[in-house]
């Protein structure tokens, strides 16, 4: 065994995971960029050491090694991968590193390996591990005289050949810091499909803090939002479920301007959350998922796009908006869920509006987002502008939703190109008798335009 430095881990780091299904963003990923020094931190503390089949299975039956964790994904080996791994080894064929973590109760979970030793613990013990029938050797192509026999049926010597095989092990000690910790993570899974922030965190971070973030992102009203789909792969529903509550707890004042340090220290500091704290969690939750659905519908995190020269008409994106998620949830946070209700229409028109006139706005959601000046800009607008609809409702030239529903129902034709309105949320109320030559802003003086062709109209009379 021989303890090593973090440059001599680094070298020896080459990670693989699996491809799977995952949201999309329209944000991008530049929040994520994080300029923290490594180097000053505590160094990395792990050992290099090589450990018999026999033994490793040994701490696995007395559940020492956890091949298995929460952020793994399962056993996805066939027999016939599985079969050539144990050819492999009978041959006494050097294979991959196995890397490992040691959790604070001592207890060793496999980072990288797990189908490796799966498979070879599986046929030791004679069951395959996915459909945990006896596990028979197939598909081999130099040991061919082995196909069809399971490991009680092999010779004594190949059985000690298989329980003496040497596995080159990199564990890394819970003594290691936890960012340091997780940067090496990412760097284990430097292959061609890199493990995500969420899951490194849920590896890094273990506790039951990650059993409530998965629990929260199943919530019916959240996973409507989503999408529907009962799972999310890549936990980047967690990872929502975190950013939320990161800004629920210590608000965008406390946001450094580094998303992932902002939330790796949350989920540090919450790893071994109170049941109480779990609940108080789980109310605000709820109430900010179900306020978001009810006033923005399936389109809720998603930005509205403005009409253009020979599409008049304005639309919903499909993909999510994680800036758009951070304030929106958070801003119902601050209300009476009654507040909230008696004013849907003019809460989702206004965010419609932020999105549609305001460039600062749309800036402020779409580059360079993890800024920590655009996120104090957006949380602070999107704030400001629930407290005026909600505290300081005003009429002046701005017409109330009834109008401008009832408009729709009647007669959904932009006024001004002619053109057919598709959805309420496209629908602007245009003053027929402009507003600063002293017209009213009630029915009798309204009309219902494209959201572009009023601004377009606006524009050129500005």
């Amino acid at each position: 065994m021989r303890t090593g430095n973090y440059a001599h881990l680094k070298r020896l780091i080459q990670g693989r995971v699996h491809m799977s299904e995952e949201l999309e963003f329209d944000d991008g990923d530049d929040e994520y960029i994080d300029n923290s020094n490594v180097n000053a931190f505590s160094p990395m503390r792990f050992n290099t050491m090589q450990r018999k089949v026999r033994d490793l299975l040994s701490d696995y039956v007395n559940k020492e090694l956890d091949p298995r964790p929460s952020f793994q994904r399962g056993f996805v080996w066939d027999k016939g991968r599985a079969s050539r791994l144990i050819e492999s080894i009978l041959l006494n064929v050097p294979l991959p590193l196995i890397y490992t973590a040691e959790e604070p109760d001592k207890t060793e979970v496999v980072i990288d390996g797990q189908q490796r030793l799966l498979s070879v613990f599986g046929f030791v013990q004679g069951k395959f591990p996915r459909e945990q029938q006896i596990f028979r050797l197939t598909g081999l192509k130099l040991l061919k005289e082995l196909n069809g026999l399971s490991f009680d049926k092999l010779e004594e010597g190949q059985k000690k050949a298989i329980q003496d095989y040497i596995f080159q092990i990199i564990k890394i000690s819970n003594e290691s810091h936890a960012d340091v910790k997780f940067e090496i993570f990412e760097r284990l899974n430097s292959g061609s499909v890199t493990l995500n922030a969420q899951e490194l965190r849920n590896c890094v971070y273990r506790g039951n803090f990650n059993d409530v973030l998965r629990k929260l992102a199943q919530n019916p009203d959240f996973r409507t939002i989503l999408g529907g789909s009962s799972t999310t792969s890549r936990m980047q529903d967690a990872e929502l479920v975190l950013r939320f509550l990161a800004f629920y707890e210590r608000t965008y004042l406390n946001y450094p301007g580094a998303m992932k340090s902002f939330l790796n220290d949350f989920m540090n500091d919450f790893r071994n959350i109170s049941a109480e704290k779990a609940d108080q969690f789980d109310q605000v939750f709820r109430q900010a998922a179900s306020l978001s659905l009810s006033v923005f519908g399936s389109n809720a995190f998603r930005k509205f796009t403005l009409g253009r020269p020979g599409q008049t008409s304005g639309s919903w994106e499909n993909q999510l908006n994680r800036p758009l998620f951070d304030i929106v949830m958070w801003g119902f946070t601050r209300f009476d869920k009654n507040q909230v209700i008696n004013h849907i229409d003019e809460i989702r028109n206004s965010l419609i509006e932020l999105m549609t006139t305001s460039t600062t706005f749309v800036d402020s959601i779409t580059a360079a987002v993890g800024d920590k000046a655009k996120t104090q800009f957006r949380f602070e607008l999107w704030h400001d502008t629930l407290k005026e609809i909600i505290l300081s409702p005003k009429q002046g030239r701005t017409f109330n939703s009834k109008i401008r529903r009832s408009l729709f129902e009647m007669n959904p034709v932009c006024a001004i190109c002619q053109q057919a309105i598709h959805t309420l949320d496209d629908a602007h109320v245009d003053h027929i008798k402009p507003y600063v030559a002293g017209g009213a802003t009630d029915s009798s003086n309204a009309q219902l335009t494209h959201r572009y062709c009023n601004l377009q109209k606006a524009s050129k009379q500005g």
